[in-house]
């Protein structure tokens, strides 16, 4: 049998998740929870700014349709979450998607695909995109001591400089930087069959950074309630 591409990162921590995972006995009802990480880049393939403004329509028009038809047990709707480029920022693109997000059906977070970067310049886009989320356009959530916070995807999943060869990152303490910039958790995962597939599968962790090595988040130490 032939194994898919890159199952030696992956595999062997998807048979270990299977046998290490405990599951406790239910003293309640239980909740299900679904996190859609959107790549939302309605700049893809360099479209032009009309067929920019199609695609978000598009969004802004149809979701509240097909939310209206679902609630969860607390009568809310679904919220789709758009994890938007900082590198394709389009002021009118996050207005509208602002207006899903104040409707309650949305939420808005960063995105970012780079290649070459340095810490310096990463620190600087990342706070640069959240502040424009935040103070212009109302959106991302805050700590407890009221500090804009967010979540973030990678783009080309390749977070902590995680490809062998380097592109689509260069920043080897990604990791410590989108701690300090107010980052409260990565959504990059999974990335397989990628390269940038981390040998942890199924797990919410946290990686401690080593900020001169890549892939620091390829292991790290389970998260557990009340921890």
């Amino acid at each position: 049998m032939r194994l898919p591409r890159n199952a030696h990162l992956w595999l062997p921590g998807l048979v270990r998740s299977d046998w290490r995972r405990e599951v406790p006995p239910p003293t309640g009802p239980i909740d299900v929870l679904f996190c859609i990480a959107d790549h939302f880049e309605p700049a893809h393939g360099s479209p032009g700014l009309e067929i920019e403004r199609a695609r978000v329509r598009r969004w802004t028009e149809q979701l509240p349709k097909l939310a209206a038809r679902f609630r969860d047990a607390d009568g809310r709707p679904p919220r789709h979450t758009f994890f938007f480029p900082a590198e394709q920022y389009r002021p009118e693109h996050l207005d509208a998607l602002a207006s899903l997000c104040q409707a309650g059906l949305a939420e808005v977070e960063v995105h970012l695909h780079h290649d070459n970067d340095t810490s310096d310049a990463l620190r600087e886009t990342l706070l640069t995109f959240k502040h424009r989320l935040f103070y212009d356009h109302g959106l991302l959530t805050t700590t407890p001591d009221a500090v804009a916070a967010y979540g973030f995807v990678h783009g080309n999943w390749a977070l902590d400089n995680a490809r062998p060869d380097g592109r689509f990152c260069g920043v080897n303490d990604e990791i410590t930087i989108l701690r300090e910039t107010g980052c409260y958790a990565d959504f990059t995962q999974p990335a397989g069959p990628d390269v940038s597939q981390t040998r942890t599968v199924n797990s919410i962790y946290y990686a401690c950074d080593d900020p001169v090595r890549p892939r620091s988040h390829d292991r790290g130490v389970d998260a557990h309630a009340g921890q």
